[in-house]
């Protein structure tokens, strides 16, 4: 038996309908109907103590505004039903029939009925409106009934994940083995940014583990989905533990567990110890995380119970199918054994034995590593020839970022690289072969398929170049122009200098400064503003001047604490800047 809970105005109701020698919550269940028909036709309810003399209450549910949802609780008016007699006797009032244009029950739902028959005996109560002895009677009886619902309510609640709160929630995700994060623990955000050409929502679970690329781990407090559309999502993370570390901005750099669609990670801010608990709701999404692994003896149960250890960043499993009653787990470790023949950790074994099911043999093993080699051929734009050194440097770390966050026994498509190198405004067109490092590669853009257990891997030297070719922008050996942009905010000006004495004068400096900067050395914001300035003449409002260096499709903003680095083959046109004050 399920339990309903009730709230006091229901339970004065219907202890004064009782007291009164009227029925109360008489229940009657509302079969099937055809909810399509027009008029649609609700089964009559025919009410036990017939006949009747009036009814009081009627409360069931409607129909639910979307399909799937629950039916909505609701108390039928005199507009959608009325009291009909028998077929056989005009004077037995004893069925309830709803209109035919009024709200309806909702199929396969109960209706609660509250009426008189005609046939009760009389009360002796005589007086039951507010203030009486009999009403006040009545309502401190439901006030403790009432009291008693709600605590019946809250313990009810309290067996729940979704519904429990506080310490009855602590008792409840302890049956899964996690505890709530305390006080003290580092938290921050991270940013997931979705790999270019991939599409559709993707979920980031709770519980996903960022790392520094060696020991530091965090994970993720809260679910997110990131959107169909969106590029960038910010989640909230936490400490593995109580002693993990807080780090700097731009520690965080690894996946811990590969997750399809997503090309990187990185933490824009410091972590900082928290000063209060884990939510409610943040233990809640890591419970539904862990409830995956809390099913034993499936494939998922042991895969998805050994990801949630920390030592473990990857797992394939596998039953071959001429040995009945094995199953082959290949293990990828966050951090790689002396070598593949060395015994998986304690913690790793132990979580096999306990999700296994009974009568199966499981044969784990550290997953080899296959190392691969590729041969990128590289479409520039023409602006991008003197910068073709960073592309190709920012291309192979792209690269050997992505392939170290896939997942074991998967298999490494082009295409996806490929739109990730795209990314980069600079490069048109790339063309990638990859094979395995030492062996004869395969044609160009054919996906490498790892044999089964394997994880691959590519270092950046591992990366080559053919020769760029380069498509559209200036011709070779050409100038490249650099338009230079300000705009000056004046906190004030000394008498007798007008705004368009000022705006002369930083032009001037502004020309000056960009006359012929020296390539490869950085040019500060601090530096432009010890340029600009000429306390004799006016006062700078630094947090509100910006400079903006704009060449061809490309541009950069120098703002307070930027900095930017001309490269050879640039020339600057100073425009006249924009002065406010």
């Amino acid at each position: 038996m399920s339990f309903v809970d009730r709230a006091y105005p229901q339970l004065v109701r219907d202890v004064l309908t009782t007291l009164t020698s009227g029925v109360a919550q008489e229940v009657h269940r509302v079969g099937p109907y055809d909810a399509t028909a027009q008029p649609v036709v609700v089964p009559d309810i025919v009410l036990e103590r017939r006949p009747v003399k009036r009814v009081s209450v009627v409360e069931g549910a409607i129909a639910p505004p979307q399909p799937g949802d629950p039916p909505v609780p609701y108390t039928f008016g005199l507009n959608d039903y009325t009291l009909v007699p028998d077929p056989n006797d005009a004077t037995n009032l004893s069925t309830i029939r709803f209109l035919p244009f009024g709200k309806k029950p909702a199929p396969n739902t109960e209706v609660r009925v509250n009426y008189y028959p005609r046939t009760s005996d009389p009360t002796p109560l005589t007086d039951l409106n507010v203030g009486s002895a009999v009403r006040t009677l009545v309502e401190a009886v439901s006030k403790e009934l009432g009291v008693l619902y709600a605590q019946l309510n809250l313990a009810y609640d309290s067996g729940f994940v979704d519904t429990a709160t506080g310490s009855s929630l602590d008792r409840v995700v302890a049956l899964l083995g996690i505890a709530r994060f305390r006080a003290g623990y580092p938290t921050g955000t991270a940013r997931f940014t979705r790999r270019a050409g991939s599409t559709g929502n993707i979920t980031i679970p709770a519980g996903t583990p960022v790392t520094d690329g060696a020991k530091i781990r965090y994970v993720t407090a809260d679910a997110h989905d990131m959107l169909a559309g969106e590029t960038n999502a910010q989640v909230a993370i936490r400490g593995a533990t109580p002693t993990t570390p807080a780090v700097d901005a731009g520690k965080l750099i690894a996946f811990g567990r590969a997750i399809a669609g997503l090309d990187a990670v990185i933490n824009d801010a410091p972590t900082t110890r928290a000063s209060s608990d884990e939510t409610d709701e943040q233990l809640r999404a890591r419970a539904r995380s862990a409830l995956l692994a809390s099913t034993k003896g499936t494939l998922d149960a042991i895969k998805f119970g050994l990801l949630q250890l920390p030592e473990v960043s990857g797992v394939d499993i596998t039953e071959p199918p001429d040995v009945p009653g094995e199953l082959l787990v290949h293990v990828r470790l966050a951090t790689p054994p002396s070598s593949p023949d060395a015994p998986l950790p304690p913690a790793v074994l132990q979580r096999i034995d306990e999700l296994r099911a009974a009568g199966i043999r499981v044969n784990p093993s550290n997953a080899p590593s296959v190392s691969l080699s590729a041969s990128v051929a590289l479409v520039l734009d023409a602006n991008a020839r003197a910068a073709a050194a960073d592309v190709h440097t920012n291309v192979a770390q792209t690269l050997a970022n992505a392939i170290s966050q896939s997942d074991v026994g998967k298999t490494i498509r082009t295409k996806p690289l490929i739109a990730a190198l795209l990314a980069d405004k600079r490069i048109v067109d790339a063309t990638l072969t990859l094979g395995e490092k030492g062996k004869t590669a395969p044609a160009a853009g054919t996906d490498y398929v790892p044999a089964s257990g394997t994880f691959v891997q590519l270092a950046p030297g591992d990366v080559s170049f053919a020769a760029d070719a380069f498509e559209g922008g200036a011709a070779p050996g050409a100038a490249i122009v650099v338009e230079v942009k300000a705009s000056v905010k004046l906190s004030s000006l000394t008498v007798g200098v007008s705004q368009s004495d000022a705006s002369t004068e930083i032009t001037s400096k502004l020309q000056q400064l960009f006359a012929a900067p020296p390539a490869g050395r950085p040019i500060t914001f601090d530096a432009v503003l010890t340029a600009l300035r000429n306390d004799a003449h006016y006062a700078l409002d630094a947090a509100a001047t910006t400079l903006t260096l704009k060449a061809g499709d490309q541009f950069a903003t120098l703002a307070q604490g930027g900095s930017y680095t001309p490269q050879a083959g640039r020339t600057f046109s100073v425009a006249t800047p924009v002065i406010t004050q």
